[in-house]
């Protein structure tokens, strides 16, 4: 009986993230979608957005001087690799997240395999950069892809039993 109520946990949880894994690539693509179509004029105003309390309270503000220069810096190749980036990523977890809710089997390793790729290539990223953000998903990515596994050897189990 325990087992059953730990496996009934794990398909809860893993349900839980792969929705917000999904959410998350909807809302990756939508932002892609928009960079690449307003450009930089929409980074510059997500910044303006995100500092101009910060501006008027401190017109000297550190963390402010900081994200305006980001904007002022962000070349047109940087964007070029934001929007891809931001489509390829965020169609792969739309895609994986839709295949896994729907219990399709192929797609258990295939998301362990593109989600810790995608983790690689974040902890490389948060080894030049140190973004405490690129922490948060990688360590949410690491969560995601072990609950993936358990629900993979679960659904595994149970096809074995049935057979």
């Amino acid at each position: 009986m325990n087992f059953v109520f730990k496996s009934i946990k794990i398909h809860r949880i893993f349900e839980a993230g792969i929705m917000i894994k999904a959410f998350v690539g909807i809302f990756e693509t939508l932002g892609g979608i928009l960079m690449a179509v307003s450009g930089q004029k929409l980074i510059d105003n997500i910044v303006v957005f995100l500092i101009r309390q910060e501006i008027l309270d401190d017109p000297n503000d550190i963390i402010a001087g900081y994200f305006s220069g980001l904007s002022e810096n962000f070349s047109l190749s940087t964007q070029i690799f934001a929007v891809a980036y931001l489509l390829f990523h965020g169609i792969i977890n739309v895609f994986l997240a839709a295949a896994l809710l729907r219990g399709k089997m192929w797609a258990y390793p295939l998301a362990i395999w593109l989600f810790s790729s995608f983790m690689v290539y974040q902890a490389y990223r948060y080894f030049h950069t140190f973004s405490g953000i690129l922490l948060i998903l990688i360590i949410f990515d690491v969560f995601v892809v072990s609950v993936i596994w358990l629900e993979f050897r679960r659904k595994k189990r149970r096809l074995i039993e049935a057979a």
